[in-house]
């Protein structure tokens, strides 16, 4: 067995995995090549792509999926979901460059809004929750503090507190 330093065991270990998925992905073309028809292959391919994060390739993989087979959910979801991780990914780039202005911003905006009403979401409008907040009278306050002063705890409970409740 080799010896690690322990900053270099995880990094290893990845590049293991790495070269164990890229092996794994080579085998599964060589099935694809051999059964153009099976979809299983792609599924596979696109699992492995999307756990490892590599969203484009995972999202290229079900489209090959989908021309299998159209009604499969899962490729359908990793399409959806990866394509809006790299275009996150993409708008963060941006974003940071100081580069999202204009009609990129707008059109980022209105994606978004469309994918918040796609799921069911309402697009919370923050100046509007504001004027819907419930006001606190205060007069109320004063109240409760008056009659909390003028109550006496202290009801036959002989210097007790709690003694009305015995």
């Amino acid at each position: 067995m080799i010896p690690f330093a322990a900053s270099a065991a995880p990094a290893a270990a990845d590049a293991a995995q790495k070269s164990a998925a890229d092996q794994e992905i080579q085998v599964l073309k060589d099935v694809a090549q051999a059964r153009p028809t099976e979809k299983t292959p792609w599924v596979r391919m696109t699992q492995i792509k999307y756990d490892a994060g590599s969203y484009g390739d995972a999202v290229a993989y079900a489209l090959q999926v989908l021309q299998r087979d159209p009604a499969d959910k899962y490729a359908k979801g990793v399409v959806a979901l990866g394509s809006l991780k790299l275009s996150i990914k993409a708008l963060n780039d941006l974003s940071a460059q100081s580069d999202l202005n204009g009609g990129v911003l707008s059109d980022a905006q209105s994606q978004t809004k469309l994918l918040r009403e796609s799921l069911g979401e309402t697009v919370v409008d923050p100046a509007a929750v504001a004027e819907t907040k419930p006001k606190v009278s205060r007069p109320l306050k004063k109240k409760a503090t008056r009659a909390a002063k003028t109550a006496t705890p202290d009801a036959g409970g002989e210097g007790k507190p709690f003694g009305s409740l015995q």
